[in-house]
């Protein structure tokens, strides 16, 4: 009995050594959107106070395209040691829950969230649309006329577009693009009448009269814009939906790792720099409570979108 109990204690010392003499080189974050977006922004400031609290360097290394896949693949195909973390977020959430390329939970360990941020409906600063209602009600008496920007079929923004247009009555062309920064870009050359996007796209380009906020989609009123209807004041609620993000490992990374990459994600949220430097984003810095915490926040998204694309063909939408 006691060379069993001495055995397994043996075989135990390995694997907390790992998390002890975690990381043996640098992190690697990989992002499967293009440079400049939010999730660039708001990485890019978790990756310097994780070079100071580990004392090795972080790489963020932007993958976009295919609906996520380049990056899903880049990081899955990376060692199983937690030294290359995959930004998740709920766009890569509801893309997976449609298409089933790769099943999240089960090829994913979930480490922690990271942020929250407010999702807005704009139009172009020219546009005739000053209000929600004005959107849906030509696009009612003008059917086909009007189209959106996404990230891509079943993205967390096509699906909040299809919600609207099933609230509001009225059909539009979906325009998929690979990033935040090519949808507003497109917003604010007049190449799409509206789109869901982040914050930081609403408090840069508003305030230039490039484009407009329609509503927020919070129960109530953003701080940033205090003058811009929650989606539910404007008649047309579709539901509230804020964007969250965090990192992931491949699902083999051993669990002392995880926990530690864990910790050292909620001791950086804490620091002034992410608040600094998240404030201007209109993003609030919030770590998960634990790995589990965060599994059960993707499961939520998981059902939700699931729920949303039954039955959808997403082929052309």
């Amino acid at each position: 009995m006691n060379l069993v109990v001495g055995t397994a204690a043996g075989l135990a010392l390995p694997v907390h050594g790992q998390a002890e003499q975690f990381p043996r080189g640098p992190l690697r974050i990989v992002i499967p959107l293009g440079a400049g977006g939010a999730a660039d922004v708001v990485t890019r400031p978790l990756g310097m106070e994780l070079e100071k609290s580990l004392k090795q360097s972080v790489i963020v290394d932007n993958r976009p395209g295919g609906l996520f896949v380049i990056g899903l693949q880049s990081a899955l195909s990376a060692p199983a040691d937690g030294h290359t973390l995959f930004y998740l977020y709920n766009s890569v959430v509801s893309v997976q829950a449609a298409h089933k390329q790769y099943d999240i939970l089960q090829q994913l360990t979930p480490v922690s969230q990271l942020m929250t941020m407010p999702m807005v409906l704009m139009v172009p600063g020219n546009s005739p649309f000053r209000t929600v209602a004005d959107l849906v009600e030509f696009g009612r008496k003008n059917p086909g006329k009007l189209n959106y920007a996404s990230l891509g079929p079943a993205s967390t923004e096509h699906l909040k577009a299809l919600q609207l247009q099933k609230a509001g009555g009225f059909q539009a062309a979906h325009v998929p693009y690979k990033s935040g920064p090519e949808m507003i870009k497109a917003l604010v050359a007049g190449e799409v009448d509206f789109e869901f996007n982040g914050m930081p796209f609403a408090m840069s380009f508003a305030p230039k009269g490039l484009a407009r906020v329609l509503a927020v989609m919070e129960p109530q009123r953003a701080t940033e814009l205090p003058s811009v209807p929650s989606i539910t004041e404007t008649g047309f609620d579709v539901g509230p939906l804020s964007y969250w993000g965090g990192y992931a490992v491949h699902a083999a990374t051993p669990r002392p790792v995880v926990e530690r990459l864990h910790s050292e994600i909620a001791a950086a949220v804490r620091t002034p720099l992410l608040h600094e430097r998240y404030a201007p984003l209109g993003a609030a810095p919030k770590a998960s409570a634990s790995p589990a915490a965060f599994s059960h926040l993707i499961a939520q998204e998981l059902a939700w979108a699931q729920e949303m694309t039954k039955g959808l063909n997403l082929a052309g939408k």
